[in-house]
Protein backbone atom coordinates (compact mmCIF):
# COMPACT_ATOMS: atom_id res chain seq x y z
CA UNK A 1 0.00 0.00 0.00
CA UNK A 2 1.45 3.20 -0.73
CA UNK A 3 0.50 5.97 2.08
CA UNK A 4 1.99 9.40 2.71
CA UNK A 5 3.60 9.51 5.60
CA UNK A 6 5.57 12.15 7.86
CA UNK A 7 9.15 12.55 6.93
CA UNK A 8 10.47 11.72 10.86
CA UNK A 9 8.92 8.43 9.95
CA UNK A 10 10.31 7.81 6.84
CA UNK A 11 14.00 9.06 7.80
CA UNK A 12 13.49 6.69 10.96
CA UNK A 13 12.84 3.72 8.70
CA UNK A 14 15.21 4.55 6.22
CA UNK A 15 18.08 4.56 8.83
CA UNK A 16 17.11 1.32 9.66
CA UNK A 17 17.82 -1.00 6.91
CA UNK A 18 16.90 1.27 3.98
CA UNK A 19 13.16 0.25 5.01
CA UNK A 20 10.67 2.95 3.84
CA UNK A 21 8.00 3.50 6.22
CA UNK A 22 4.96 5.32 6.05
CA UNK A 23 2.18 6.49 7.67
CA UNK A 24 -1.22 6.24 6.72
CA UNK A 25 -3.30 9.65 4.85
CA UNK A 26 -6.15 9.20 7.63
CA UNK A 27 -6.26 8.47 10.99
CA UNK A 28 -6.30 5.00 12.27
CA UNK A 29 -10.34 5.13 12.53
CA UNK A 30 -10.48 5.44 9.21
CA UNK A 31 -8.32 3.08 7.91
CA UNK A 32 -9.52 -0.38 6.54
CA UNK A 33 -9.11 -3.80 8.71
CA UNK A 34 -6.35 -4.16 5.74
CA UNK A 35 -4.93 -1.06 5.51
CA UNK A 36 -4.52 -1.39 9.56
CA UNK A 37 -2.99 -4.66 9.40
CA UNK A 38 -0.74 -3.33 7.06
CA UNK A 39 0.56 -0.22 9.19
CA UNK A 40 1.00 -2.49 12.14
CA UNK A 41 3.26 -5.01 10.64
CA UNK A 42 5.58 -2.01 8.96
CA UNK A 43 5.56 -0.09 12.10
CA UNK A 44 6.56 -3.50 14.08
CA UNK A 45 9.26 -4.03 11.38
CA UNK A 46 10.29 -0.80 11.86
CA UNK A 47 10.58 -0.90 15.68
CA UNK A 48 11.90 -4.11 15.54
CA UNK A 49 14.67 -3.40 13.01
CA UNK A 50 15.66 -0.17 14.24
CA UNK A 51 19.66 -1.02 15.49
CA UNK A 52 19.94 -1.19 19.24
CA UNK A 53 22.20 1.78 19.57
CA UNK A 54 19.53 3.99 18.11
CA UNK A 55 16.26 5.01 20.56
CA UNK A 56 13.10 4.13 18.90
CA UNK A 57 11.11 7.14 18.08
CA UNK A 58 8.08 8.03 20.79
CA UNK A 59 5.89 8.64 17.52
CA UNK A 60 6.29 5.17 15.97
CA UNK A 61 5.74 3.73 19.58
CA UNK A 62 2.46 5.90 19.91
CA UNK A 63 1.48 5.34 16.25
CA UNK A 64 1.27 1.31 16.93
CA UNK A 65 -0.34 1.62 20.09
CA UNK A 66 -3.09 3.80 18.45
CA UNK A 67 -3.25 0.90 15.21
CA UNK A 68 -3.39 -1.68 18.58
CA UNK A 69 -6.14 -0.17 20.09
CA UNK A 70 -8.62 0.24 17.13
CA UNK A 71 -8.00 -3.27 16.07
CA UNK A 72 -9.07 -4.22 19.68
CA UNK A 73 -11.76 -2.08 19.59
CA UNK A 74 -13.01 -3.20 16.13
CA UNK A 75 -12.70 -6.69 17.30
CA UNK A 76 -14.86 -5.79 20.72
CA UNK A 77 -17.54 -4.12 18.41
CA UNK A 78 -17.53 -7.23 16.09
CA UNK A 79 -17.53 -9.13 19.43
CA UNK A 80 -20.31 -7.73 20.59
CA UNK A 81 -22.31 -7.35 17.40
CA UNK A 82 -22.40 -10.84 17.00
CA UNK A 83 -23.46 -11.87 20.55
CA UNK A 84 -26.14 -9.30 20.65
CA UNK A 85 -27.30 -9.43 16.82
CA UNK A 86 -27.85 -12.17 14.99
CA UNK A 87 -29.22 -10.07 12.12
CA UNK A 88 -27.37 -8.03 9.86
CA UNK A 89 -27.48 -3.83 10.85
CA UNK A 90 -27.62 -2.64 7.31
CA UNK A 91 -30.65 -5.61 6.36
CA UNK A 92 -33.00 -3.47 4.02
CA UNK A 93 -35.82 -6.42 3.39
CA UNK A 94 -36.94 -5.25 6.91
CA UNK A 95 -37.58 -1.82 6.49
CA UNK A 96 -40.22 0.15 4.61
CA UNK A 97 -39.75 1.60 1.22
CA UNK A 98 -40.52 4.83 3.08
CA UNK A 99 -37.81 4.08 5.36
CA UNK A 100 -35.34 2.73 2.73
CA UNK A 101 -36.02 5.89 0.40
CA UNK A 102 -35.68 8.05 3.80
CA UNK A 103 -31.86 6.15 4.41
CA UNK A 104 -31.19 6.46 0.77
CA UNK A 105 -31.11 10.63 0.83
CA UNK A 106 -29.23 10.19 4.38
CA UNK A 107 -26.85 8.34 2.91
CA UNK A 108 -26.43 10.62 -0.76
CA UNK A 109 -26.16 13.56 1.42
CA UNK A 110 -23.56 11.85 3.96
CA UNK A 111 -21.36 10.72 0.25
CA UNK A 112 -21.50 14.78 -0.40
CA UNK A 113 -19.94 15.35 2.45
CA UNK A 114 -17.20 13.14 2.29
CA UNK A 115 -13.80 13.40 0.36
CA UNK A 116 -13.41 11.44 -2.86
CA UNK A 117 -10.57 9.61 -1.28
CA UNK A 118 -12.15 9.04 2.09
CA UNK A 119 -12.26 5.02 2.88
CA UNK A 120 -15.92 5.99 4.52
CA UNK A 121 -17.18 5.93 0.83
CA UNK A 122 -16.94 2.05 0.52
CA UNK A 123 -19.63 1.24 3.35
CA UNK A 124 -21.67 4.08 2.55
CA UNK A 125 -21.65 2.88 -1.62
CA UNK A 126 -22.44 -0.89 -0.20
CA UNK A 127 -25.29 -0.03 1.49
CA UNK A 128 -27.02 2.34 -1.27
CA UNK A 129 -26.08 -0.64 -3.79
CA UNK A 130 -27.99 -2.72 -1.48
CA UNK A 131 -31.53 -0.28 -1.32
CA UNK A 132 -31.50 0.35 -4.85
CA UNK A 133 -31.42 -3.63 -5.64
CA UNK A 134 -33.93 -3.60 -2.89
CA UNK A 135 -36.22 -1.27 -4.55
CA UNK A 136 -35.53 -2.60 -8.10
CA UNK A 137 -37.26 -5.69 -6.57
CA UNK A 138 -39.76 -4.17 -5.42
CA UNK A 139 -40.40 -2.52 -8.03
CA UNK A 140 -40.23 -5.50 -10.42
CA UNK A 141 -42.72 -7.56 -7.74
CA UNK A 142 -40.11 -10.31 -7.02
CA UNK A 143 -39.71 -8.60 -3.72
CA UNK A 144 -43.62 -10.04 -2.90
CA UNK A 145 -43.12 -13.82 -4.94
CA UNK A 146 -39.65 -14.37 -3.03
CA UNK A 147 -41.43 -13.48 0.76
CA UNK A 148 -44.29 -15.91 0.38
CA UNK A 149 -42.05 -18.79 -0.72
Amino acid sequence: MNYSYPKSMVAAASESKGQDVKTAKHPAYALTTYELKDLRSTLERAIRETPPDVPVAEYLRNDLAEVIAEQEQRARIRQVSRRNDDQDHYCVRQQTTAELERVKRELQANLGLVTADSPARVPIQNHLRAIDAELADRADGRHASRTFR
